[in-house]
């Protein structure tokens, strides 16, 4: 587990999890790695427009796909972070300039977000003081 915000998370797998902090801990974070899952970003908040969002999380992404390049090219790589739809092409071109992109091997997941939408969704309409 990679932190770029350098705090502690616990996290309960059945296999071997291994902690790693900030960026001079990257490369020996993915070494080796079979898969990368990258929710790494900062959450949209509110008076943050998508293209506030798209600048920050796209160094992250970028960054992070470099390290993947060096330390784990053939690892299959989960790209959470937001705005999806635009981060998966910076890790694309990433993992193509390095002469390691492989289309069946980088995944956009957004499921995340449609959950928080549904979540949303379900407490807007049993909530819904004004009925």
């Amino acid at each position: 587990m990679y932190d770029i915000h350098e705090t502690c998370v616990i996290v309960v797998f059945v296999c071997k999890v291994r902690g790693f902090l900030g960026q001079p801990q990257l490369d020996a974070a993915l070494t080796g790695m079979d898969l990368v899952i990258i929710p790494a970003g900062v959450p949209r908040k509110p008076g943050i427009t998508r293209d506030d969002l798209f600048k920050i999380n796209a160094g992250i992404v970028k960054t992070l796909c470099e390290g993947i390049t060096r330390c784990c090219p053939n690892a299959i790589v989960n790209l959470v972070s937001n705005p999806v739809n635009s981060t998966v092409p910076i890790a694309a071109e990433v993992f193509k300039k390095a002469g390691t992109y492989d289309p069946k091997r980088l995944l956009g997941v957004t499921m995340l977000g449609v959950v928080r939408a549904n979540t949303f969704v379900y407490h807007e309409e049993i909530f819904n003081v004004s009925r």
